[in-house]
């Protein structure tokens, strides 16, 4: 599989039309190509949720509660690059966590991209200790000194964990959210930093005059597509 989303997209204002089929994240050097596509149908602009998800392919299945839904292009594609560097513990724990709080909206899932590290999710019960010892390396925002890990009475933590009570099975394992809560790392309008593939810049931009309330900076990122530089340059 070359894609982490790969997403049926339609106008919903312009029924007559095809269906577009995108794979995301979308290559760098077809962004254009894929916006010219897009926007023949009067889709692609990035102010706008425009685009109604017919249908979607990943192996993130949670992911298919998106069905229905308006998004546009960006946010698809922010979400499938910050799925693209997860592991397999991380697949687990954000789909986990995305079914038990039956999260539907991609503003949602990006900002679950960014606490459900904080989550234990047991997808195989055979192993108390690593259990243990993994759920308290959670607990300890990933890391911890070797020597404070090895002397982890894993099965004891496990067990402790599990007799808990506080576990939600879900398709994705049992999932314990440790008491994580999803904050609005990202708004709907500013995409949080997040370098990925080529990029070699990251510009922060902000107003002279400063912030407003409640406001977060534009970022640019570079090197951009050729219609965004060209835009910048007139």
């Amino acid at each position: 599989m070359s894609y982490v989303i790969q997403a049926v997209l339609s106008n919903p204002r312009r029924p007559e039309c095809d269906q577009i089929t995108i794979p995301f994240p979308i290559p760098f050097d077809q962004y254009d190509k894929t916006i010219e596509m897009l926007q023949a149908i009067d889709l692609g602009f990035s102010v706008n949720r425009d685009c109604t998800v017919d249908e979607v392919n990943s192996r993130y299945s949670v992911l298919n509660t998106l069905v229905g839904t308006l998004v546009n292009i960006d946010q698809l594609d922010y979400l499938a690059k910050r799925l693209d560097g997860f592991c397999a513990g991380e697949v687990s724990q954000f789909q986990a966590m995305a079914h038990k709080l039956g999260l539907s909206e991609i503003k949602d899932f990006i900002n679950l991209t960014y606490c459900c590290q904080q989550t234990t999710v047991i997808t195989d019960f055979s192993d108390l200790e690593q259990i243990g010892k993994d759920h308290t390396m959670t607990l300890n925002g990933g890391a911890m000194p070797i020597d404070q890990y090895q002397a982890v009475n894993g099965k004891e933590a496990a067990l402790q964990l599990i007799n808990g009570g506080r576990g939600v099975i879900t398709p994705y394992g049992v999932a314990y959210d440790n008491g994580m809560k999803l904050e609005p790392v990202y708004n709907g309008h500013q995409f949080p930093v997040y370098p990925y593939d080529s990029l070699f810049m990251v510009l922060e931009i902000t107003p002279k005059r400063g912030l407003a309330e409640g406001k977060n900076p534009e970022y640019l990122y570079l090197p951009a597509a050729e219609p965004e530089s060209d835009a910048l340059s007139n």
